[in-house]
């Protein structure tokens, strides 16, 4: 009976083990499971590899690469043909190698981006990097270029295209102009509103209404990382975050938005991009001044004898390309 009883509670004990364990795990580092997006202000991270390049260098024997780490902290898949990587600070000649090696380098992996599942746990991003110089030579100082001890900067450009996804809700009632006091919604009122994570974040929804069938609504379209903005193009040498002050000028804070409302029977007009009757106005092209643009937005609505009371969903979608850089200066030593 002793035995019997024994093994009970050794039975009883797994398995309160195994419900514990159970509670402890899963934790949430991140987000929120009743929101749709982890939000943040950041696309890619970027950094040089420890010791690639070195803090020292000198003029004999001296191979070493420079390695790129790339690692997606916003909410928008980036393959790696979509990320250019340029070294620059340096002429190749200097270092044994030519301006074809150290330009236009994609990362050896895509990046994807970090993601919330279900429950509001957070997934990861993964590493991805790019090696200077190309095609697996090494740099190296040529030994006539100093004759002293010269500090030397080394800078990586990473270009590549990004996207801002945001969602909003309307208020949409049978009556706009007597609002009754158990209305199911206000349509005179800020609004909450979720952005993805990315550099570029959409703000400020407000809702207000301008007729017995038409709404209004406003946005904020605000710049809210460190890097530059441009007109999204796949980077390649000639395309995506021009280099030519002139081009650059012509692209620069150029961005294209896509707003939904979804309601296609109606026009949707908005402020400087034009309006449908689709429910979609699509990637039509805007430029931010001084990091920000307010959008303003018109829905004319089906007559009221046509309509209910109901809630609806406003998407948002920015594009654009992003220029990023970071730089490290390098100790070159001269060895008589």
């Amino acid at each position: 009976m002793m035995q019997k009883k024994h093994i009970t509670l050794i039975v009883f004990g797994v398995i309160l083990s195994l419900f514990i364990a159970g509670c402890g795990g899963g934790e949430v580092t991140g987000g929120d499971s009743t929101t749709p997006f982890l939000e943040g202000t950041q696309g890619l991270e970027i950094g040089f590899l420890q010791g690639s390049p070195p803090k020292e260098i000198s003029d004999i024997t001296f191979p070493f690469d420079v390695v790129v780490s790339l690692k997606n902290q916003g909410e928008h898949d980036v393959v790696t043909a979509d990320v250019r990587v340029d070294l620059m600070g340096i002429l190749p000649s200097d270092f044994g190698t030519e301006n074809v090696k150290l330009t236009n380098v994609h990362p050896d992996a895509d990046l994807t981006s970090r993601k919330k599942d279900s429950e509001g746990n957070v997934i990861d991003a993964v590493e991805a990097y790019a090696t200077f110089p190309k095609e697996g030579t090494k740099l190296q100082l040529q030994s006539n270029i100093i004759s002293g001890n010269v500090n030397f900067v080394f800078r990586a450009d990473v270009c590549y295209t990004y996207k801002t996804k945001a969602t909003s809700q309307i208020c949409v009632l049978k009556n706009l102009v007597s609002v009754a006091d158990d209305a199911i919604c206000s349509p005179t009122e800020s609004k909450s509103i979720f952005s993805s994570g990315s550099p570029i974040e959409i703000t400020s929804f407000r809702q207000s209404v301008v007729g017995e069938d038409k709404i209004q609504f406003s946005f904020d379209i605000v710049h809210s990382g460190f890097g530059n903005i441009f007109e999204p193009k796949t980077p390649t040498d000639t395309e995506g975050c021009p280099k030519d002050s002139s081009t650059r000028r012509s692209e620069e804070d150029k961005v294209k938005i896509t707003i939904k409302t979804g309601i296609a029977t109606d026009a949707l007009k908005c402020s400087g991009i034009g309006s449908v009757t689709t429910g979609t106005l699509a990637d039509k092209e805007i430029k931010l001044v001084n990091g920000k643009r307010t959008m303003t937005c018109t829905q004319d609505l089906p007559a009221s004898s046509d309509r209910n009371d109901y809630e609806k969903s406003v998407d948002i979608i920015v594009d654009f390309n992003y220029l990023d850089k970071i730089d490290q200066t390098v100790l070159a030593k001269h060895i008589g």
